[in-house]
Parts: structure tokens; sequence; C-alpha cells
């Protein structure tokens, strides 16, 4: 049959064989299991065997991307990567943006399913129906942006997924880059690619995307994109991207560091720091940044990053004296495949071990200092896996927990990655929520995209904005029912709408974000699903697809042995985080209500009510199981 918008074919990459081929998807599948987080949930339950070593062979790397990818549809861009991470050994979806997914979809392809390990670096290269596996051993060695600048010569207009060194080490929370500006998520996809000896995945497409519905199609984008263009914040978000929504002068303010705060501010990222925006194809927001250290410290440095906003949060190190030590560090970070949002955390969590006496001299082999020169030094030594202390921290959170009970007990992660959001100076939102109850532990994901933060101050405005989202009539009340009256919003509850909803949008290659996201709900989005596909889906069928693919996630992972065991919050919430002069407390949304332990878990018991799944091990119920028609993954 003809496809729209779906490709309708699936590329299949043995390593081992070095053997390549196609087949077709069933268009069954794609009205059960939608679009990139929906097939490759799908494909992952029926490739991927229990308890399989996230560096062996056997472990698979499925990059899928949505049915309006592809298209002119705002913001579809998204490409998602799903494996079994090493950081924290559970199945996962990854999502990233630029161009790859874009370039994937030209080329014919919906889907790509790596398997098994390669003799020698490789990179796998994807050139519409011309598909090689590529000697890698030229750019074997060199960092992200290296590599992909290598890659952008070789194959000009190309998308390429880069690991760096981090990567080709195995260190275990390794990332990839898109196009060396956006990462693939947090867990370890750049150790899997490094285990399997593939170092990019290059793609470029010239083939076209036929849409079912052409005129339907145009009324819808043409509305649409009218709507962004007239939004009144749309140059302000243009001009400052995401420090626009999280402005890190705030922090370092109520840290008492004026003179850093002043560097983290929009006036000095303006004058000092922005070269220009990008964005990802079909954008209208270009929320991406190119930035340039114009003077001083590293002048002339040049590097690329999904915002600004990442290299001002290490800024709040006390180590960096400057924005542009900031801004230097980062792209390091970048260049070799680290995670900065670990690395901030470990180099402060570090320093704290190492003046209780928790961590000697002895133990890391270099005298610790709060400066550049050793936070540039604990960078070089895990990437490189240098010494018997790189190698303890290439190795994650648990293994550094080995050394001694304090640093075991006094580490904040959540299923061994380190915690985002912190309730403590957030607030307890869906997006701290999130990081409890998802098998990947902290991340940066559905909890969050969006929830109800921003939506206004009434009720009324809330349930606006939950409709939108496409929650349910029955279940917005219930969301407004919290364990304790004065809480207002039940956050267990609606965290599963928002992963709901976060999984819509991924599933259809939309992006999350929140400058985009507020133009989007649930009947639009299934507007434009039907117009591109052709199908005719209802606002209960993409809704219900989205909830198949959570549960199917979480049946896989629980098959790995994730349960209610693992879903706890971290005893450090429950303690005041000191800020300054400040002591915070681990409060509700609306900061009325100190969390509990007891209040804690109730929460925890009804966001499982609320997915239909056991409070006692929080496993899908057998009734869920037979209502979305998953009995044969069992």
């Amino acid at each position: 049959m003809d496809f729209y918008g779906y490709t309708g074919k699936i590329l299949n990459v043995d390593l081992t064989n070095n053997k390549i081929s196609v087949e077709n998807a069933k268009v069954e599948d794609l009205t059960q299991f939608i679009g990139g987080i929906g097939m490759n949930c799908k494909l992952g339950a029926e490739l991927l065997k229990p308890n399989t070593n996230p560096f062996s062979p056997e472990n698979v790397i499925i990059l899928g991307v949505g049915p309006l990818v592809g298209t002119i549809t705002p913001g579809a861009s998204r490409i998602v990567g799903l494996s079994k991470f090493p950081a924290t050994g559970a199945i996962a979806n990854s999502c990233g943006s630029m161009s790859f997914g874009f370039n994937l979809k030209q080329a014919g392809y919906d889907h790509v399913i790596i398997s098994g390990k390669s003799e020698k670096p490789v990179y796998l290269l994807i050139l519409d129906d011309h598909v090689e596996l590529v000697d890698a051993s030229k750019v074997w060695g060199q960092d992200i942006v290296e590599t992909t600048n290598y890659l952008w010569k070789k194959y000009d207009g190309c998308g390429v997924i880069s690991i760096g060194q981090a990567g080709e080490n195995l260190v275990l929370g390794a990332l990839t880059l898109i196009d060396k500006t956006s990462t693939f998520g947090r867990g370890g996809l750049g150790a899997v690619m490094g285990a399997k000896n593939v170092k990019a995945i290059v793609a470029k497409g010239t083939k076209g995307i036929s849409i079912a519905n052409p005129k339907e199609f145009k009324n819808l984008y043409k509305k649409q994109i009218e709507r962004i263009r007239n939004y009144p914040q749309r140059n302000s978000w243009i001009e400052l991207g995401m420090l626009r929504s999280l402005p890190i002068n705030l922090m370092l303010t109520a840290k008492g560091e004026k003179k850093k705060a002043r560097q983290a501010s929009e006036k000095y990222y303006l004058k000092n720091l922005k070269k220009r925006r990008i964005a990802c194809p079909s954008c209208p927001m270009a929320d991406k940044d190119i930035l340039e250290i114009k003077e001083g410290e590293f002048s002339g440095l040049i590097t690329y990053t999904s915002s600004v906003i990442n290299p001002l949060l290490m800024f709040t190190l006390d180590s960096l004296e400057s924005a542009n030590q900031a801004v230097k560090i980062f792209d390091l970070i970048g260049r070799y495949g680290l995670d900065s949002l670990t690395i901030t955390s470990l180099f402060e969590f570090l320093g704290r071990m190492y003046d209780k006496g928790a961590l000697t001299k002895e133990d890391i082999g270099f005298e610790w200092k709060r400066d550049y020169k050793t936070l540039t030094h604990l960078i070089e030594i895990i990437a490189k896996r240098e010494g018997s202390f790189g190698n303890i921290l290439a190795d994650g959170w648990k293994k550094l927990a080995e050394i001694n009970d304090t640093i075991a007990n006094e580490m904040l992660t959540i299923k061994g990655l380190d915690v985002i959001f912190d309730p403590r100076f957030l607030r307890l939102g869906t997006m701290e929520f999130e990081q409890v109850v998802n098998p990947k532990g902290a991340h940066v994901a559905s909890g969050g995209s969006p929830t109800y933060v921003g939506a206004g101050g009434t009720m009324e405005k809330f349930k606006n904005h939950f409709k939108r989202m496409g929650i349910p009539d029955s279940a917005i009340d219930r969301v407004f029912i919290p364990p304790l009256k004065e809480m207002g919003i039940h956050v267990g509850r609606l965290t599963r709408y928002s992963e709901d909803w976060y999984t819509v949008l991924t599933s259809l290659g939309l992006c999350a974000r929140a400058q985009m996201n507020r133009f989007w709900g649930l009947e639009l989005a299934t507007e434009f699903y039907n117009a591109v596909t052709g199908f005719d889906l209802q606002l209960d069928d993409l809704r219900k697809a989205a909830e198949r693919s959570w549960n199917l996630l979480k049946i896989m992972n629980i098959k790995e042995g994730f349960t209610r065991k693992n879903d706890k919050f971290p005893k450090e919430w429950f303690k005041p985080l000191k800020l300054g002069e400040n002591e915070l407390e681990f409060k509700d949304f609306f900061g009325g209500t100190i969390i509990t332990v007891d209040i804690a878990n109730q929460l925890i018991d009804d966001y499982y009510d609320e997915r239909g799944w056991s409070k006692e091990n929080g496993v899908p119920t057998q009734e869920k199981v037979k209502d979305l028609g998953l009995e044969k993954f069992l």
C-alpha cells in the first residue's frame, strides 16, 4: 500500500555480519504504536531479551521518527532512540532534535534498528537508498565536534549523531550529540554506540514526504504558523532562547554572588556570548544557541548548544570565576560526550566529600581544589578513564558509592542518575515527581512537557490547560483532589497525563519545549496526524496509543527487575536545602504544604492508581494489559 507521512520502511543494520536489510511496517502496528516512541517500544519489546548486558552485541539501538517529521509542520523534528541504558539498567527512550530525523525521513526510513557489534570502528552512512558501514578509523579518537565537522564536509547537508572519547571508552553516562548541538538524552546511549564500535550515524535524504490530504494540511499549517508568528512573546523567545524561562542570574543572586549574577544576565548574554540563534528544520522559534566568547579568556571560542542555560548552570559552581570559563568547560564536556549536568553535580559532591574527609588525596590521586584546573582535570580523567579514580567515576554513581558509606548515604541520585530537578528549590511539580516513577530515573523528559507550570493562577485556567493536553474530563476532577486539600493539585495523578501528552507529541515528532508545545493540543495534533497520514484516528485513539506505549515500556522494565521498590523519593529531599542564607524545604507546587514521607508514598500510590497499575508493586494490572491489547508482550 501507499504510505503517507510514514515511509513504511524499517532499516535493519546487523553490525556483526555487516548485513543491511529493509522491512515493511504493518499498518495495524502504525495505528496501535504511533511514530517514534510507539514503534520504538513495540520493536524493542520484540527484540530485547530480559537482562541483556547493555554493552553486549545483543543490545539494540532503535531510532525512530514520527509521521510529521520531514514535513513543514511547525516544530516537527524529533528523533527518538531506544536501548538498554548502562547508567541505570533501564530500557528507555531518549529524544533529540536538529536535522538528523528530518534527513532520515527524507531518505525513506521511519526506523533504524542497529544490532550486533562491528569488528572495527565504523560509521553508519544513510544516503537515500544507499546504506553502508564505512571505516571510521580517521575519526575514531576524535571528539564530537571534530567528527561532526569532518562528516559535514564529506556529506554536505547531512544530519549527524556522533559520540566522543567518553563513548569510545564506555563511560556509563556518555552522551551522543546530534549535529554537535542537541543532546540525545541521559543514561549512556553514547557508551552503547561505543560498545558496538559505531562512531557516528549519518543521514542525508532527498526523497520528500507524501501527504495524504495536501489541501487540509495546507490550511492547518497556515493557521498554525500564523498563530505562532503572531505570538506576542515570540521575539523575546528568539532573542533569549531558554534563558527567558530559567533566569540563572536569580539563582546566583540568591547565593549572594552578585558579580557572577551579572555575567549570567540577559544583557551580558546578548552582548558577550550570543553569536546567533539556530533552529531545527520547520521550527519557527529558533531556540538553539551558537555561542562565541568575544573577549577576554578563551576569546574566539565558538560552541554550539541546545541552550545557553546549560553552560550557565555550570557557572553556579564555586570553581568557575567567569562566564567564559563556564562556556569553555561546557564546550570541553560536549566534545568528549559527557553530561554537563552530571559533571556539575559530581564536582560539587566530590568537593563536599573531600571537605568531610570521606575522600582523601590517596583516594583520588591528586590534591582536591575548587578551581578551574581541578574541574578540567576531572573531566579529562573521566572521559579517558585515566587512573583508578577516573575509572570509578566513569562507571557512574553506583560505583562511586562503593568507596564508603558516607558517600553512599549522601549522594543525591535516583536509579543511578544524579537529580536534575530538586523540589526543594523548584517545589514538587511533575518534572520533579516523574524522576521518581520513571525507570530511567532522573532526566529531562515527559514530566515537564508540558506541566501546569506557567498555566496561570486560577483553577479555570488550569482546567483549560489540562484539556488542551487531552486529559479526559473524568480524570480532571481527580487531578484536583490531592492527599491534602490545601495542595490544590494532585501531582501524582497529573504526572500520568503529562507523560501521556509528552508521548503524543514525541511520537508524532513534535517539539516538547515550552515555547513550542504551548501551540499544540491533542485535538490539533490529531487533525495534523490525520491530514498527513490519511488515517482517521479520534482523540481517544491517539490518547490510548500513548498510554499503550507507556505501559509497554513499563512491562519491558518489569522484566528487567524494576518494581515499586525502585520508585523512592531521595532521603535528602526530606531535609532542608541550604541556599545562601535561606533553607528551602520540600513543598508542594504551591508551597503551602511540606511533603512528608507519608504524603510522598501516597502520591506514588495514586500515580499507580491513575495508570491502572498495582499499588503494591507498580505492575500494570491484568485488566489494564487486556484493555490495551498488550497480552502477547507479557
